[in-house]
Order: structure tokens, then sequence, then C-alpha cells
């Protein structure tokens, strides 16, 4: 099993002792002092801080057609100025790669909607701090298979992960998940596409049977799965019957979290057994009309140790003039936030508008792990709010 690791360390419990000694008042420095901290991290397990984590995750990146020719005039750099401060700031970022990275294969972005963006594109996703991105779409195979084979080099030679696609030789592989290590919690990201087009993706779902063991496969070697698919109607508010049956499928087979992408718009977040579902995480980067299209959101999730999920949604619009998402105003990011709240509210969720943001908490049952009996409570973790 290949791991890569996420932005924060594997924590050192001789450092976490020292700092649980630092946080109950101990000012003085002794030469025992290394010796105390590691008997306490032996003796009193309970005292161990909760471990967490956090991810953003966004919608459609299509880096080709009108963006590409923005990223001409302005350079990669003018693409997620002004909201990479968020995107940056999480362990692990996800996105949904829109188009294949490369000089060679088809290519009719207008026409035949055939996209195909030059390789140095990937400068945006690690400006962006974009840590792995789905290539289970119905643009990845747009290029052809040497479309695919360049994706794959490019994003390798920038570092950024992927899942949902593997090389043209081996894609009965390309279901299989991509791994990171992040404060002792493996991760699993798998993506699958759920449409009835013939060039969907290598990750396309066929069989719920054979679905449900590649889950659970996945599951047996991480902590959390994520689960990306590209899937619904275009266009639409609301998740069809498909998309929700589907959901529910892949959270009782093992999912933890869903990331969904495709319809181009914001949809509601569900949370089933819970797991939070993100049915349509919108655009992040595309070049589409005017409108609610061009209007979404960063989703960032925090998962806590024996808590469970504090989520918050921040509306971004994606302005024509420069073909990159920035932080609306605040009467537009209100009308946005409401938007998202309401669609969620519709599904049953629990979400709540502060500050032009949509929150939402979600326990889960403890963990196998002793730590402290107390718990964060959504206010606690809303005055904490990264950004």
């Amino acid at each position: 099993m290949k791991i890569r690791f996420g932005r924060t360390p594997v924590i050192v419990i001789a450092a976490i002792a020292v700092l649980l000694l630092i946080g109950t008042g101990c000012r003085e420095q002794s030469a025992g002092a290394a010796d105390q901290a590691l008997q306490i991290a032996e003796t009193a397990p309970e005292a161990l801080p909760r471990r967490s984590f956090t991810i953003v995750a966004v919608g459609d990146i299509m880096l080709d057609r009108n963006v590409w020719r923005a990223i001409r005039n302005s350079g990669y750099e003018s693409i997620l100025a002004k909201v990479r401060d968020l995107t940056r700031s999480a362990d692990i970022a996800f996105a949904n790669l829109e188009c294949p990275l490369s000089d060679e294969g088809p290519h009719s972005p207008s026409k035949y909607l055939l996209f195909r963006a030059p390789p140095e594109t990937a400068q945006v996703l690690v400006d962006g701090g974009f840590d792995i991105v789905s290539l289970a779409n119905n643009h990845t195979l747009n290029a052809g298979k040497k479309g695919v084979e360049n994706t794959l080099d490019t994003l390798e030679k920038y570092g950024v992960a992927y899942c949902g696609c593997r090389h043209p030789d081996e894609k009965e592989d390309a279901w299989q998940p991509t791994y990171f290590a992040v404060n002792d919690y493996v991760l699993g990201f798998m993506a699958y596409t759920d449409l009835s087009f013939e060039h969907g993706s290598y990750a396309k779902i066929e069989d719920y049977d054979e679905l449900a063991r590649q889950l659970a496969s996945a599951k047996a070697e991480c902590n959390l799965l994520f689960v990306s698919v590209h899937w619904g109607d275009e266009y639409h508010k609301t998740p069809s019957d498909r998309q929700r049956k589907l959901a529910h499928y892949l959270v009782d087979n093992g999912a933890d979290v869903v990331l969904g992408h495709h319809p181009h718009m914001l949809q509601g977040v569900e949370v089933y057994n819970g797991c939070p579902i993100l049915y349509s995480m919108g655009n992040f980067v595309f070049d589409q009309r005017e409108g609610e299209r061009m209007e979404s959101a960063i989703f960032h999730l925090k998962y806590t140790e024996n808590y469970g999920w504090n989520i918050f949604a921040k509306p971004i619009w994606i302005p024509r003039s420069r073909m990159g998402p920035v932080y609306p105003e605040a009467a537009r990011a209100h009308k946005i936030a409401a938007r998202l709240a309401e669609l969620s509210a519709d599904l049953g969720t629990e979400a709540s508008e502060k500050n032009s943001k949509v929150w939402i908490n979600i326990r889960r049952p403890r963990e196998n792990r002793e730590a402290k009996t107390d718990q964060i409570t959504p206010t606690e973790e809303q005055n904490n709010e990264p950004l």
C-alpha cells in the first residue's frame, strides 16, 4: 500500500507530552522535564489530545478554453490568488480536474467540448495547494490514450496525486485508492463516474456488487474513506433519485465522506448514518455563463477524534473577467449561503448560516482509542474557524 503524507506531520509522542505539560501551567524548565513528559505519555493515555485533520474540497476545475486565455494573459497565479488562503490551509485539498493536461490528442473545446489544457496549467493546482484530484469524469478521456498518459505524467511531475484513473494499460485498476497519512490517520481517496456517456472514464460504476467489493478492500486499509463521484444531471439544484440511492449505497459499504460533482451547480449536503454527502460542489474554476453556474463554495471539513465532523462552506463566485474564484461581496455571499442551507435542509440536514457561511456539525461514534471524555461543542468549533 503506497501512502503519501499530508501537510501535517505525524505527532511524536514525547512532543505531545511536553505540550501537555506546558498546557497545565508548567513554565519552569528542568533537567528531568523530558523524562517526566515521557512518563506522563506512557501512564496517562487518557490525557492525549484528540487527533484531528482538515480537508478542503471543491468541485470542477477546467483549465482549457477561456481559463487558459486568462492564464496566458495574467499568469497561473492569478486564477486562485483570491482564495488560495483557504485551499492551502487544510491538511489535504481535493478537487475534480475536468480536463486532460496534454499537448497531444483531440481538442475541440467549443464545438464538441473536447477539453485539453497545456501541461503547464498544472501550476494552478500547485499554486492552490491541491494535494489530490479526481480523474473519474466525462472529460478525462477527451484527448485519448496519449492524453491520459500525459495527464498522469504531468500530475506526477508537479507532485499532485490523483484517484479514479490509472495508466491506460492498467485501466482495470482505475478504482484503486490513493492513501494519505495525516496525524496518525490513514485517509483513502477513491473516485468513480456514474454517467451514461460512453466516454465516461476508466472508473465507471456498472456493477454494484463489484463496487461493494472495491469499497471493502479500500476501507480495510484506511481509517476514513473519501469517495468522489461524477454524477447527476447538469444544471439541476437537487440530486436525482439515482444519486441518492448510490450515495447511501456508498456509505453503507464503507464510504465515510462522499464528494460529488458534475451538475455545475451547488446541490445540498445530506447527512446519512453520520456521514456527510456533498452531492455537488459546483464549479470552482470554469468559464460558464454568468449566474448560479458561477456561484459555488469551498467546503472545509474538520474531523476530530471522538467527536466527528465540523463543516463550513464558504461561498465563492467566478467572475468571467478573471476566470478564477473570488469571495463575493456580502449580499451575494449571503444569497449563495442561504441557497445552500435551504438545499441541505430539503435533504433533512441541520445547516445554519453564520457570517455568510453554511455550518454543519455531525457527531460520530467514538473511536477505539482512549481519549478525553469531554466533547467539542459546535460553538467551540465555530469560534475557531480558520478563515
